[in-house]
């Protein structure tokens, strides 16, 4: 059984949460949650399907992946089945629909389109929402981080180099093991 992936989820995590400096706008009102499932009709705007076990329930999926700096507002958000929402992942959202349900695609695309019309939304950029000074410390840090990553991927990579070569040697009459 394969790990938990906690190293691949801490890089996802801080760049997510690097990117929330920027947008940080993270949150919608029951309200507002309830008036943007009514316009979807209670059902994921994806595959048009009602909550279920099978599908995990109903989410708010982001149209402008938190990755490219959307938020979690109205205007940013659709109900998606949480199916919809683990497969769709960071795919732009009409090439999701296109591939996933090209029968349906160009329907269920007006439509989120209808609502985005409706609610307008705009995703911010560094430079758009951060001062020069901020802008510079921003950089820097996700400069850093790409460097820690750099050095902490290249650990992981050696130390499983080296536990797969002690696994290997394990298994090896003594008399083949090599000294180490």
């Amino acid at each position: 059984m394969k790990g938990t992936q906690h190293f691949s989820r801490m890089n996802y995590n801080v760049r997510r949460g690097l990117r929330e400096i920027v947008a940080p706008d993270h949150r919608v009102s029951k309200q507002e949650w309830a008036l943007v499932l009514t316009e979807f009709g209670g059902t994921c705007a994806y595959c048009g399907a009602t909550a279920s076990a099978e599908n995990r329930g109903i989410v708010p999926d982001h149209l402008v992946a938190v990755t490219d700096f959307g938020e979690l507002v109205p205007g940013n958000i659709v109900p998606a089945c949480q199916t919809c929402n683990d497969s769709r992942g960071n795919k732009p959202w009409r090439e999701f629909l296109a591939g996933r349900f090209p029968a349906d695609a160009a329907g269920r695309i007006k439509r989120i389109e209808q609502y985005i019309a409706v609610h307008n939304y705009s995703p911010r950029s560094p430079e758009s929402s951060l001062t020069p000074d901020e802008l510079v410390q921003y950089n820097g840090l996700v400069v850093e981080w790409e460097f820690f990553l750099a050095k902490a991927q290249e650990l992981q990579s050696k130390v499983a180099q080296r536990r797969s070569l002690a696994a290997n040697n394990s298994f090896k009459p003594k008399s083949l093991r090599g000294s180490a």
